[in-house]
């Protein structure tokens, strides 16, 4: 029987309007899933019950699941000495919305584990995700930022913290030819970028324009036994109206080809 084929995901963001626009816009292209920043009008400390209960009948009117919320921060993400209580803060109201709303999953920065200098704080940070996620009962995805997933997976293997996996974007990360296999059991979400790098610099472009090897890593995702969903998003303003559309037909048409092999 061949193997299952991934579910795709719309990052909400990426159509730049306003929450039900962009949910209306993801529902017009074709996507059942999607995913959002915890920002705008899903701010936590700004989101009341009653705009719950709204939310939640407006995505089941619209036929659309909302898998994921994302805490998203800067640099070190968690780990950033100046802001950290603020941004733990952050991710804590963002968890006990996902819980409200029922959504599963969570998604945070934590970096620095390359550096002896804030390694320490990165591991103490990873420590405090644990306890939120426990206490919330919702799974988090943690973004390395430029750090190896490599390391972050040492981190956590160490730690056993069920709730803890790892977020991995294609947009950021040029997988070595061992992973992310070698990330078996701890993926928890993949967002699904194609860029053109340039040193440090990274430009967004098209799905299938870009340097991504997208065959290579959806088969290693189905190799390490991912099988969440697939993230497509697009952050750059000049991404035009039918970019979301054209990203998922464009994994649509690579995850079928590779479930007939």
């Amino acid at each position: 029987m061949p193997p299952a084929t991934p579910p795709i995901a719309a990052w909400v963001d990426s159509y730049r309007q306003g929450l039900k626009s962009s949910l209306q816009r993801a529902c017009g292209d074709g996507f059942h899933i999607v995913q959002a920043g915890a920002a705008g009008e899903l701010d936590p400390r700004e989101f009341s019950r009653s705009a719950a209960r709204h939310l939640t009948r407006y995505l089941r009117d619209l036929g659309l699941n909302l898998d994921a919320l994302a805490a998203e921060f800067p640099g070190l993400g968690l780990a950033d000495r100046q802001s950290a209580d603020q941004r733990v803060d952050e991710l804590r109201r963002t968890l006990a919305l996902c819980a409200e709303l029922r959504v599963p999953t969570a998604a945070t920065r934590v970096g620095g584990f390359a550096g002896e200098s804030s390694r320490p704080l990165a591991e103490e940070m990873l420590g405090v995700v644990a306890d939120l996620a426990d206490r919330y009962g919702v799974a988090v995805a943690i973004q390395p930022g430029r750090d190896d997933p490599a390391l972050l997976a040492e981190r956590l293997r160490s730690l056993d913290c069920p709730k803890l996996r790892i977020a991995l974007d294609s947009g950021t990360w040029q997988p070595a030819p061992d992973c992310p296999t070698g990330l078996a059991g701890l993926v928890g979400m993949v967002h699904l970028r194609d860029v053109r790098w340039a040193g440090s610099r990274v430009e967004e472009v098209p799905y299938g324009e870009g340097e991504v090897d997208f065959p290579a890593l959806l088969g290693r995702l189905a190799e390490g036994g991912y099988a969440g969903a697939l993230t497509i998003r697009r952050d750059t303003a000049a991404a035009g109206i039918d970019a979301m559309r054209q990203g998922r037909d464009y994994m649509e048409a690579l995850l079928h080809g590779l479930t007939k092999r």
